[in-house]
């Protein structure tokens, strides 16, 4: 079998769609399209029925699907780790992670890891939390991802919602007591899934001390991004709910209703169980385990 039109087959696959799977691999779509024309003639069967929803798997192409997987993750695992060296720790190194995260967490604390293995040529790619892809990196750090048995998921830390406003903001509209009081304030709700570990884009603090048959609080403006969610609430423009975690215990803000927890959520530290004997992803997380429990 042409292993070279069985990636294209996966990315197809992949995608549902062979415009953006073409994008993916720095093809044309009209060679993409000719490419997956021919493999199914080489193997006399149909593997998609093409809607105008993209490209759907047919039984066969399920079955074949399922083999790529295993065989593409499989070479491309070993095809890193033919390269790593056991006495000399060397190469790249990428992580994808989400702006947030990356940007507070996980920056901070590389700095000693680069100075103590120069060789290590780490490269990071920011995703938002849905477009997470393991297979583009070595390493993800993001919330678990469920139900994939072909995956390790190092639990790295856990962390909590909470209010939080700007001094500024509380001496002009006063300081909540009760979480009643939150029906008389400006605020400010995410509008993305980062950090949402409920799995919908539904905010905590619209409805905390609600009873179910009573509206929910109305958004006083809504932001897709962790940091400009940050940025709003240090501007004065009203309370947010964010990770109580030290880069926005740091940020200035002053936490609103401390007594009240918010959704709890985990961060784990993800990679193929293909790569479990990496010395570079080992190492990697050894150190930020170490850093994190300390």
């Amino acid at each position: 079998m042409d292993l070279e039109l069985l990636k294209k087959f996966y990315m197809v696959a992949e995608e549902g769609s062979i415009t953006q799977a073409a994008q993916r691999i720095h093809m044309t779509q009209p060679a993409l399209s000719r490419a997956i024309n021919y493999f199914e003639y080489r193997l006399k069967t149909k593997l998609f029925i093409r809607t105008h929803r993209g490209m759907e798997l047919t039984s066969q192409g399920e079955r074949l699907y399922s083999f790529a997987k295993k065989m593409i993750q499989e070479a491309d695992s070993f095809e890193k780790a033919f390269h790593e060296k056991i006495d000399e720790v060397e190469g790249e190194l990428i992580i994808t992670t989400t702006p947030y995260f990356g940007a507070t967490w996980l920056l901070p604390k590389l700095k000693k890891f680069v100075d103590d293995y120069p060789n290590i040529r780490v490269k990071l790619k920011f995703r938002e939390n849905k477009d997470i892809i393991i297979e583009e990196a070595d390493i993800a750090i993001a919330t678990p991802s469920l139900n994939n048995s072909h995956l390790i998921q190092k639990y790295l830390f856990t962390s909590n919602i909470s209010l939080f406003a700007s001094e500024e903001y509380l001496q002009q509209f006063g300081v909540p007591q009760t979480v009643e009081d939150l029906d008389h304030h400006q605020l400010i709700t995410y509008g993305g899934n980062i950090y949402n570990p409920y799995g919908s884009n539904s905010s905590w603090v619209l409805r905390l001390g609600k009873k179910l048959e009573e509206p929910a609080r109305e958004s006083f403006l809504e932001v897709d991004s962790l940091h400009g969610l940050i940025n709003s609430a240090l501007e004065g423009f009203g309370i947010i709910e964010a990770p109580n975690d030290p880069s926005v215990l740091n940020s200035g803000l002053v936490e609103v209703l401390p007594t009240e927890r918010g959704p709890e959520f985990q961060v784990h530290y993800i990679f193929s169980n293909t790569r479990k004997n990496s010395v570079k992803i080992n190492l990697l997380f050894e150190y930020l385990n170490a850093i994190e429990t300390e």
